[in-house]
């Protein structure tokens, strides 16, 4: 089966990972605690289903962590997380090649779409990667995070292919690659070094050899 559709993780996927937790630093910073129930939230959230109303749910899990309110635990996220992220990504700088590869895959007639577990916000703008993509969303529309079947389904359906034809690429082996088999996709895997008995299609770290990948398998 052809490839026909590339999707995208973001976050450690279009830019190294490292520039994330560098630009998250500081609105992290600014209230400690709080970031520190927040990771423990995303973590614990992804076995919890079902959900239905994603941002609620975390609130009044990071609440408990806090000792406060819902209310008041979803206002502090937004303030400190959510509007500070939008803000602080600004210096972001994607993986070489992305931007020339993404086109040469647009020019081939593929469909692009991106999907991750943070909020997308102006990171394409930073990135230089506007105006390339016919589906981009956040996990945390679908009241569910990777690895669970919902984002990825979303994926399919917005993408309008079938999954095997969709080849989705991400640096987290649990989440993006397990969760993309999962789904049915073809999965390629942003690594130094293939995972220990790995299900991903493709692993590589340079963009011109997922390249040379996609275009090998346009036609099979």
């Amino acid at each position: 089966m052809k490839i026909r559709g590339v999707a995208f993780d973001i976050d450690g996927t279009l830019y190294p990972n490292l520039h994330m937790y560098l630009f998250s630093l500081i609105p992290g910073l600014k209230h400690p605690r709080l970031s520190l129930a927040f990771g423990r939230v995303r973590k614990e959230i992804r076995e919890i289903r079902p959900v239905d109303n994603f941002r609620h749910l975390q609130s009044r899990m990071i609440a408990g962590y806090l000792g406060t309110t819902p209310e008041k635990a979803y206002a502090l996220a937004e303030k400190y997380l959510y509007d500070s992220w939008a803000i602080s990504y600004k210096g972001l700088k994607a993986y070489p090649d992305v931007r020339s590869v993404l086109e040469e895959f647009k020019s081939r007639g593929l469909k692009l779409a991106a999907m991750s577990d943070f909020p997308i916000q102006n990171k394409f703008k930073y990135l230089g990667l506007t105006g390339l993509w016919d589906a981009a969303f956040t996990a945390e529309d679908t009241n569910y995070l990777k690895p669970h079947p919902e984002p990825f389904q979303r994926l399919i359906d917005e993408l309008d292919l079938p999954a095997e034809e969709i080849l989705y690429v991400g640096n987290s082996y649990s989440y993006d690659i397990l969760g993309g088999k999962g789904a049915g996709m073809r999965t390629a895997h942003l690594s130094r070094r293939p995972h220990r008995d790995s299900v991903a299609d493709f692993t590589f770290f340079r963009y011109m050899d997922l390249r040379d990948f996609v275009f090998d398998h346009i036609g099979v």
